[in-house]
């Protein structure tokens, strides 16, 4: 039947079912898919087993073996008397984690001497204090899930039930030499299986019994009745391009950077993992379009996939929604859809859900695509009676829920169906296939990982946490409507709630006043029923992101398009004019309202330079929505009034205030805002990054995103200002050097008998001169700070470079200020950034200088501690007590981020701003071990917001390795915009120095449900 033919089936006679060609075959290839897709997850799966043992050279006293997890699944380790002898008093003899670190939360395993015996300790608990006999012995620690043993010699001493596994990060000897000590290990390999030739089978059997499906329920050879052929329309290469421009220069999700982060890692680890929490713990059973977009990726030219390159497959699955849309779903809600009016209606409901929640590594372009692909074959079943459409729709339902533990939306078509697929005979047909069907899911769900790796890494996401109860599910809807949340922007609002209140004002039209006006009854009830499902099963998502409304991009769009439809002019000038016009015109100014508060708000460095991106949208200083709402109040109240003494509103209003124009007119104007704000955005910032600007740069052959835009300070002292000591124009100058008195000629205002103290202050690993306020009492009047004038070199002057001063201490008890001026005499301008500001950390203050000045001095005033300032949270965990310092000023000599961190690096890139870093390989996790990375690029502003890869509370993967190095901050500037700060670099410096131990690798097949142990998370977790 033809899509025309499908979309007047309500009116025609109902076509008799289609019988399965072979009902022995649909039921013989239905069960064989069913048993082949139980058996899948059991199946045996090949294991690597990776054991190291030390020492491996001569003199090896300490060796870096960072385990992911933490824990080995078996470890022996033996100790001799002797060695236990020579150990410095203070020292361990033998540990797996390097000295300093704390034994909580993170507990190593260490052996101490004791008078007459040894102290063993474990996981952070003291397992025993061992007597140890004279003359040689060993003591050996013999530590496996269910139990550790101490043996002295052959006699096993003490036993400790249950599991206390050290955390591995290192071995490290305390004493010259490594005679008497031995230690052997097999690391945690569970998720990092390969099928077996048993389930190559299995899932070969799955595939043959869905194709002998697919032969039982065609129909037989029979004439189809074709309706005209699918010709693109100008409104398709409208979309096309919108689609691809949108790519360029859109915006990225808050997510993109961590899905990024888990593709380019995919390689390394031999399985898709989370790399920045959980114990790189499988994303399977919910990972298949990863493996898709990877796939993708592993085919771009050049050194990396880009930015643009990476953002394809999502612009592809957006065309094909729309074409899903415009060939099959349009159509089939009536001959009003049709009309190339609808279809331009259409194109502006897409553009305004693609844009907030289109362009994304995520998996809601899929799961757009899946849900509206599953209802147009669910309504084909419902037209035609045949099985393969249902059978198509199953199985798309299965690989659609398989993309996101929240994915049930892609039952709901199937959901919403059963009354019309009841109507048929035969109806266990039509369950064993919608059964079989959805069990095909099984292959992407379990093709690498067995039942056991399964249910393991969903204990280790149980356990750990991340998620929302599902009596949480109003913070989703709080985040939608709460100004300045990332979660609530504009657009995000625009698409929710309009098709929130389009699905209630259509639901009337249809039902109540039962509007025809050329749109099939069923098939939008249906489809209603689809969206109506979709904020009760969003509940089951395990964490509350505004993002998963990007589910409903295809369903929600046609939603739209039938308000807009059914609420036109000339439908409600004839048949809408009573009380629900009143309701639905107040109910569409208020969503204006709740749209027009947000902010034109985006991720990261989305939102750089975008206007509307701090405050909602104006005009002349006054915002849209104080405009809207005090209209919306008066307008719905004199409507309300007319009704009530008309009946109705006028014909002529009606058609003036039809809400389907009002809300078309919404769309287009927020949608046109959308992508004006990213053309222009693109245009202005051609000289730093954006992300129109990266897509250029790629399109350029310079695929390594914003690392190109980048410059690094690796000497601070070297831009060290100096100082002007006389007061005339012609100035003479110091040479800026630490142990030239003073630098700074701190002046106190009020006058005490306090000087302030000499400290120098860290940054990139070198000591700036600096002064710090003295600590001033309670109720003591604040003191002020202020150095002499400093010289602006010809860089500061022309603003290409900004003047820069570190400070630290408790900037949340005084502020910083750096002022300038064209001589010493001239009236300063204040620039730069001022207080207050949480942290004590060195931290850098960056401004550029005013155009026409030559000095800058600092300004810092302290003020004195109260209650509420010892309560400070500091991001660095530094004491909130010190007093606040300040540097010498400085103008940064830089050199490009890639000669410091050329590309195909290894850097471990926090997931905020991994996205635009796709040169950088990603340390290795393979083997149950993590790479030590020299480089870590951070989110900017000592911000926190990436450190859960290396939280032991959150199973970071790469705790181990943050055990063994230091961090050195360095600062980082960006091109054209020298004062944002754009990223944190920090160079991993080992804190001792640290050989590598080469692993014995073998191989082992496992069945599907055998478990070794289990991964055990610090604090969280429990014997």
């Amino acid at each position: 039947m033809s899509t025309s033919a499908e979309a007047r089936a309500p009116a025609a006679a109902e076509p008799s079912p289609s019988p399965p060609r072979r009902p022995s075959l649909l039921l013989a290839s239905a069960l064989l898919t069913l048993l082949c897709a139980v058996l899948f997850p059991l199946a045996p799966v090949h294991q690597p087993v990776v054991t190291f043992a030390w020492p491996q050279a001569p003199g090896q006293t300490a060796a870096a073996l960072p385990l992911m997890p933490y824990q080995p699944v078996a470890l022996d380790a033996s100790v001799s008397c002797a060695a236990l002898a020579a150990t410095p008093p203070g020292a361990s003899t033998l540990a797996t984690t390097p000295p300093g670190t704390p034994p909580a939360p993170v507990g190593g395993l260490a052996v101490r001497p004791l008078p007459g015996g040894a102290l063993v300790t474990s996981n952070g608990e003291t397992l025993a204090a061992v007597a140890l006999p004279p003359g040689p012995c060993t003591l050996a620690v013999v530590s496996r899930p269910e139990s550790t043993e101490i043996r002295v010699d052959d006699r096993t001493v003490v036993t400790r039930p249950g599991d206390v596994r050290p955390v591995v990060a290192a071995i490290v000897a305390g004493t010259p030499g490594t005679d008497g000590l031995t230690v052997s290990l097999r690391t945690d390999t569970r998720f990092q299986t390969t099928p077996s030739v048993w389930k190559y089978l299995l899932g070969l059997g799955v595939l043959l019994g869905l194709a002998g499906m697919v032969v039982a329920a065609s129909r037989p050879g029979r004439p189809v009745r074709r309706g005209r052929p699918w010709r693109p329309r100008p409104v398709d290469a409208v979309v096309g391009l919108a689609l691809a421009g949108w790519a360029v220069v859109g915006p990225a999700t808050v997510d993109d950077g961590y899905i990024a982060g888990i593709l380019r890692s995919r390689g390394e680890s031999g399985f898709t993992g989370n790399v920045y929490r959980w114990l790189n713990a499988p994303e399977a059973p919910f990972s298949w379009f990863y493996e898709v977009t990877r796939a993708w990726a592993a085919l771009a030219p050049g050194p990396a996939a880009s930015v643009l390159w990476l953002r394809v497959p999502a612009t592809v699955l957006g065309l094909l929604t729309w074409v899903l849309l415009r060939r099959h779903a349009l159509p089939r809600l009536g001959p009003a859809l049709r009309r190339p009016g609808a279809t331009w209606v259409a194109a502006a409901a897409f553009a305004a859900w693609w844009a907030p929640f289109g362009l994304s590594l995520r998996p809601e372009p899929w799961l757009a695509l899946g849900v509206l692909a599953v209802w147009v074959c669910t309504e084909r079943a419902v037209a035609t009676r045949a099985l393969l459409p249902l059978l198509a729709a199953a199985v798309l339902a299965g690989f659609t829920v398989a993309l996101t533990p929240g994915a049930l939306l892609g039952l709901a078509p199937l959901l919403v169906a059963l009354p019309a697929l009841a109507r048929a005979p035969r109806g266990w047909t039509r369950l064993l296939v919608v059964v079989a069907g959805l069990a095909v899911a099984v292959l992407p769900m379990a093709a690498d990982q067995s039942l056991a790796g399964l249910l393991e890494a969903t204990r280790v996401r149980q356990l750990i946490g991340g998620g929302q109860p599902w009596w949480q599910e109003i913070d989703r809807y709080s985040h939608l409507i709460t100004p300045g949340d990332v979660q609530g922007g504009l657009g995000a609002r625009l698409a929710v709630l309009l098709t929130l209140l389009g699905l209630a004002a259509t639901a009337w039209a249809l039902g109540v006043a039962r509007v025809r006006a050329g749109v099939a009854v069923g098939p939008a009830g249906r489809l209603l029923g689809v969206v109506a499902l979709a904020p009760v099963l969003l509940i089951v998502s395990p964490t509350k992101w505004t993002l998963h409304f990007g589910e409903l991009i295809g369903v929600g769009t046609a939603v739209l398009t039938l308000f807009v439809v059914l609420w036109a002019p000339r439908v409600v000038a004839a048949r809408l004019r009573g009380r629900a016009l009143v309701a639905v015109v107040g109910g569409l100014g208020l969503v204006t309202t709740l749209v027009l508060l947000g902010y034109n708000q985006w991720a990261y460095a989305s939102a750089w330079g975008v206007f509307w991106n701090d405050i909602p949208p104006q005009v002349l200083r006054v915002p849209l929505a104080d405009i809207a709402f005090p209209v919306t109040i008066v307008g719905t109240l004199v409507l309300a009034v007319v009704v009530a003494v008309r009946g109705r509103v006028p014909r002529r209003v009606a058609r003036v205030l039809a809400p389907g124009r009002l809300a078309l007119v919404l769309v287009v104007a927020v949608v046109a805002l959308q992508g004006g704000a990213f053309l222009k955005d693109t245009a202005d910032r051609l000289g730093t990054y954006s992300y129109g600007t990266d897509s250029l740069a790629a399109v350029r052959g310079d695929p390594c995103g914003m690392a190109s835009d980048l410059a690094v300070e690796t000497d601070p002292r070297a831009g060290l200002l100096p100082v002007g000591v006389s007061a005339s124009e012609n100035v003479a100058i110091l040479a800026p050097d630490a142990s030239n008195a003073p630098l700074l000629a701190p002046r106190f205002t009020p006058t005490a008998p306090v000087t302030p103290a000499a400290v120098p202050l860290r940054i990139a690993g070198q000591e700036l001169p600096g002064w710090a306020a003295p600590a001033l009492a309670a109720g003591q009047a604040p003191a002020e700070l202020r150095s002499e004038w400093f010289v602006l070199p010809p860089e500061a002057r022309d603003r290409t470079a900004p003047v820069v001063v570190a400070a630290s201490g408790s900037l949340a008890r005084g502020n910083v200020t750096l002022e300038f001026a064209a001589s010493p005499t001239a009236e300063p301008v204040t620039e730069g950034p001022a207080g207050p500001r949480d942290g004590t950390a060195p931290r850098d203050l960056r401004a550029l200088a005013p155009e026409g000045t030559t000095l800058v001095r600092v300004r810092a005033t302290s003020a004195a501690r109260d209650g509420a300032a010892a309560q400070v949270a500091t991001p660095s965990g530094e004491d909130p007590e010190l007093p606040l310092a300040v540097s010498v000023p400085r103008v940064p000599r830089t050199v490009p981020f890639g000669d410091v961190v050329p590309p195909g690096s290894t850097a471990l890139v926090d997931w905020p701003v991994a996205f635009p870093f796709p040169c950088l390989r990603p340390p290795a996790l393979t083997g149950g071990t993590a790479g030590v990375p020299p480089w870590r690029i951070t989110p900017p502003d000592l911000s926190g917001a990436g450190e859960i890869a290396v939280a032991p509370s959150t199973g970071g993967p790469f705790l181990t390795p943050r055990l063994l190095v230091d961090e050195v901050r360095l600062p980082v500037y960006l091109d054209g915009e020298p004062t944002r700060d754009a990223i944190g670099l920090a160079r991993w410096v080992p804190r001792l120095p640290l050989g590598t131990l080469t692993p014995q690798v073998g191989d082992e097949t496992v069945a599907g449900w055998t478990r070794t142990g289990r991964a055990s998370v610090p604090v969280l977790d429990t014997p």
